[in-house]
C-alpha cells in the first residue's frame, strides 16, 4: 500500500504531455490511472499488447499498435501526446468501410487510440469515414473526442480555418442530436476547444463564440462599466471622480443590458415595449440606485451578485485532448470577448473572465418585474399586474424612480405648445386680406391724381332777365348744379351696396359664384384675372368668413383642385343658398 500510495503521488507530479517515460512513471498512456490500480508487471504488457495486435486487424491499424509497444532508435517508446500525434498521421488516411459495432463504445472523458480495444479502435474509423463524407447517424462521445484531438494536431483538416470550420461543424451537429433526443454532452466540450483554437491561431474572435456569448458578455461589461461610474460620483469602493470611466453608458445602454441579463422577458410586456424611453430612464435609475446602495452598505457589488466575480486564472487549453501546444501565443492579448481576454505573462497564459454564471439573473429579473408593475399603476396602464413579495428597500427604490420620470413627464406635457393645424386656414386668409389690403393702399398713394374735369363754360343767352341786369339763381349755376348732381347719389347709395348687405356671411358675388362651382366639382379659373385675387387668396377668404358657421375649412386640396369637406357639403349650400 505504501509502494503504490508512493506511485501515485509520483504521477501527480509528472507533466501531463511528458514525451518519454519519466523515472518511476508505470502508465504510458494518455488517460490518468485509477489511484487504487497496481501498476502493470511487464510481462502482463507484453501479453496485452499480443493480443490487442491481433491479426483481425486491417494492416494499417497493426502498425498503430506497434507504434505503443516499438522502441524508437534510441531505445525508448513513444508515449503519451508524441504516441497519440504519431498514430494519428499514420492512419489519417485510412478509412474503413466494416459496419460499426454493436456493442458501442465506452464513454470516456479524455480518450487516446491506446485506450481504445481493437473492435472500438475499428468501430472508429468505420465512423470517421461516414463523419468525412458527412453520412454519419451519431456522435459517440468517445469518438468524438478522438476526432478533436486529430484535428488540433492538424491531421483531418489544414491548421487554421479549415480545421476550426470543422470544429465548428462538429460542434453544431452534437447539438443538432441534442435536440433530437440523442444528447452526447459533446456540444458543450466543442465550445471550448473552439475557442481555444481560436486563441492558439489567432482567428476571428467572432468564431471563437457565439453570438448569444458575445451578447452577453457586452451586456456585463455595460453594466460594470456603469456601475464603476455610480461609485466613482459616490465615493466608494475608495474611487474618487478621478477613476471615472472615458465613456459612460447612457440610459438607454444600460436599460439593453439589464433586459439582456434578466430572467423576465421586457419585449413581452406590452407596458414596457410601448414606452421605450420611459422604461429606460426608469431602469437606469434603479441600477444606479441599487449600485450606490451596494457600494456602500455591503461587501459585493451589485453586478459581482448577480453574475459573479471577475477572475484572472492561468489558462491551459485542451486539458482533455492530446495536443503538441506551442511555446507562446500569437498574440500577447486576445480578446475573446468584451469581458473575457487571454494574456501572457512571464511565459504563463492567463484568462480573465468578466462573470462566472452566463445564465439569466433571477434577482434581476425580479426588479424588473416590480419595476414593470409600478410603472403601470403610475401610469394608469388597465393592464395590471399582481404584486409579488420584495424586499422594502428594494420597492421604496422602485416606487421613488418611478415616481419621479412620471413627474417629470407630465411636467414636460404642460410646457408643450399645441397647434391647431385646422386654423392655419383662416390665418393665411387674414394675412392673405391684409396683405392685399395693404398693396391697393400703395397703389393708390402712386397713382398721380386725376384733373377734374374743367366746368362748362356757359353760353351767353339772351334773356329777358340779362337785359334787365338780374344775376343768374344759385340753381341754375354750374358749379353748383355739378355739387348737386354728384352728392346726391352718394347720399342714397347706389345698388351695388344695396345687393352686398343681403349677401351670407359677407360673401360678395365671385366668391359665391366660386362656391356654386367648387359644389358642383367645376373649375373657376375663367372667373380670375387682372385685378382679381389669386385662387389661393380667395379660397382662403372663403374659408375665413364660413369659420364663424362652420367651425372648421369649409374647401380643402385634394390632388391640388379644391373641393367641399364631404361633411360640410349640405351645410355650405343651405348657408349659400345653391
Amino acid at each position: 500500500d505504501a509502494r503504490r500510495q508512493r506511485s501515485w503521488l509520483d504521477e501527480l507530479d509528472a507533466p501531463l504531455d511528458a514525451d518519454g517515460p519519466s523515472s518511476g512513471w508505470p502508465y504510458d498512456g494518455w488517460s490518468w490511472p485509477h489511484p487504487d490500480a497496481a501498476p502493470s508487471r511487464p510481462r502482463q504488457d507484453a501479453r496485452k499488447a499480443a493480443a490487442r495486435a491481433g491479426s483481425n486487424l486491417p494492416q494499417t491499424l497493426r502498425e498503430l499498435r506497434r507504434l505503443e509497444t516499438s522502441p524508437q532508435l534510441d531505445g525508448t517508446r513513444l508515449t503519451g501526446v508524441s504516441l497519440f500525434v504519431a498514430q494519428a498521421c499514420l492512419a489519417a488516411d485510412y478509412e474503413d468501410d466494416s459496419a460499426p459495432s454493436p456493442f458501442g463504445v465506452r464513454y470516456r472523458y479524455s480518450v487516446s487510440y491506446r485506450d481504445l480495444s481493437n473492435e472500438e479502435l475499428r468501430g472508429y474509423f468505420a465512423w470517421r469515414t461516414t463523419w468525412r463524407a458527412h453520412r454519419e447517424d451519431r456522435i459517440p462521445y468517445t469518438y468524438g473526442h478522438i476526432l478533436a484531438a486529430e484535428l488540433v494536431n492538424g491531421v483531418g483538416a489544414k491548421p487554421g480555418m479549415p480545421c476550426l470550420k470543422e470544429l465548428i461543424r462538429l460542434r453544431d451537429r452534437a447539438a443538432e442530436l441534442d435536440s433530437d433526443g440523442m444528447a452526447s454532452d459533446l456540444a458543450f466540450d466543442a465550445r471550448r476547444w473552439i475557442r481555444d483554437y481560436a486563441v492558439l491561431h489567432n482567428l476571428p474572435a467572432e468564431l471563437a463564440t457565439s453570438a448569444d456569448e458575445r451578447a452577453f458578455a457586452k451586456a456585463v461589461a455595460t453594466l460594470r462599466t456603469a456601475e464603476r461610474a455610480v461609485l466613482c460620483e459616490a465615493g466608494a469602493r475608495d474611487l474618487t471622480p478621478q477613476d471615472m470611466p472615458a465613456h459612460v453608458p447612457s440610459d438607454a445602454d444600460v436599460w439593453k443590458a439589464m433586459a439582456a441579463l434578466s430572467s423576465y422577458n421586457v419585449e413581452r410586456s406590452p407596458f414596457l415595449r410601448n414606452n421605450p424611453q420611459s422604461a429606460a430612464a426608469v431602469g437606469a435609475a434603479v441600477f444606479r440606485a441599487l449600485a450606490r446602495h451596494c457600494g456602500k452598505r455591503r461587501k459585493t457589488n451589485l453586478v459581482d451578485g448577480l453574475v459573479g466575480w471577475e477572475s484572472n486564472v492561468g489558462w491551459f487549453p485542451f486539458p482533455d485532448l492530446p495536443c503538441t501546444l506551442p511555446k507562446e501565443l500569437p498574440s500577447p492579448t486576445y480578446r475573446i470577448d468584451a469581458c473575457t481576454r487571454v494574456t501572457t505573462l512571464a511565459g504563463r497564459w492567463f484568462i480573465r473572465r468578466g462573470y462566472e454564471h452566463a445564465g439569466k439573473s433571477r434577482d434581476l429579473g425580479r426588479i424588473l418585474r416590480a419595476m414593470d408593475r409600478q410603472m403601470r399603476e403610475d401610469w394608469d396602464d388597465p393592464r395590471a399586474l399582481k404584486p409579488r413579495p420584495l424586499a422594502k428597500y428594494l420597492e421604496k427604490i422602485i416606487v421613488q424612480a418611478s415616481a419621479e420620470q412620471r413627474q417629470r413627464e407630465l411636467e414636460a406635457e404642460s410646457r408643450k405648445i399645441v397647434i391647431d393645424l385646422s386654423k392655419l386656414g383662416g390665418i393665411r386668409a387674414a394675412a392673405a386680406t391684409t396683405r392685399e389690403a395693404l398693396l391697393v393702399d400703395e397703389e393708390i398713394e402712386d397713382e398721380p391724381a386725376a384733373p377734374a374735369p374743367a366746368a362748362p363754360v356757359p353760353t351767353a343767352q339772351p334773356s329777358h332777365a340779362g337785359e334787365k341786369g338780374i344775376a343768374p339763381s344759385a340753381a341754375t349755376s354750374p358749379l353748383a348744379g355739378g355739387t348737386i348732381s354728384a352728392d346726391a347719389p352718394a347720399a342714397q347709395g347706389g345698388p351695388d351696396d344695396a345687393a352686398g348687405g343681403d349677401m351670407p356671411c359677407g360673401l360678395d358675388e365671385l366668391e359665391l359664384e366660386v362656391i356654386a362651382r367648387v359644389s358642383e366639382g367645376r373649375g373657376f379659373s375663367d372667373l380670375l384675372g387682372p385685378g382679381k385675387p389669386m385662387a389661393s387668396v380667395l379660397v382662403d377668404s372663403i374659408n375665413e368668413k364660413l369659420f364663424d358657421e362652420l367651425g372648421d375649412t369649409a374647401i380643402e386640396y385634394v390632388d391640388g383642385e379644391p373641393r367641399l369637406v364631404a361633411d360640410y357639403v349640405e351645410d355650405v349650400r343651405d348657408i349659400c343658398g345653391l
